[in-house]
């Protein structure tokens, strides 16, 4: 019962998002144990606000699925913030390396430099602490975790094959590659 359940609400989130979870679905039929700890540590982590502006919150997320994936898991990203008020010209700007909103530039720039472990990360870490708070810190940094997990995961059980461009709106994103490196 439990895993029909599960399949009812990814097929959902597949229709709503135009989104290929065939990972998860196998996750939930190869071990139910796995998928809901999977699950759990993504709900846990990747919700928690911490008082971190929404823009700066949804772009850590997206330099978290951008640093690891090739496109759909930006795009679900990219959507999700969308849907929650982030204005699609801000994402625009942010993956193709244009100056976005402070707050976003700021969260995204975070994510990135701290998945890629950069030089800069300390200054960010810095900035950030100082401008919202270590709590805002500690949310940026479990929605970019969080966000890259879904790509790992994808791609450690082999479905992780298809690149395709982030679409905002109308428009094709032409994502800056040498944002997905440190």
């Amino acid at each position: 019962m439990l895993k029909w359940f599960l399949h009812r609400n990814i097929r959902g989130m597949e229709k709503k998002y135009g989104y290929d979870a065939t990972y998860m679905h196998e996750l939930i039929d190869q071990s139910l144990s796995a998928f809901l700890r999977f699950a759990i540590i993504q709900q846990a982590g990747g919700t928690f606000r911490g008082g971190a502006p929404a823009n700066a919150w949804f772009a850590a997320g997206i330099a978290g699925a951008l640093v690891e994936d090739c496109g759909p898991c930006v795009q679900i990203a990219s959507d999700i913030a969308m849907e929650q008020g982030m204005d699609g010209k801000i994402i625009a700007a942010l993956l193709s390396g244009a100056p976005a909103d402070a707050d976003a530039q700021l969260g995204f720039d975070y994510g990135r430099a701290l998945l890629h472990a950069s030089d800069n990360l300390d200054a960010l870490r810095e900035k950030i602490e100082a401008k919202w708070g270590k709590p805002a810190l500690m949310a940026l940094t479990l929605r970019a975790m969080t966000a890259r997990n879904f790509p790992v995961i994808k791609r450690a059980m082999g479905h992780a094959k298809t690149c395709q461009k982030v679409r905002i709106g109308n428009d094709d994103i032409p994502v800056d590659q040498a944002l997905k490196v440190a």
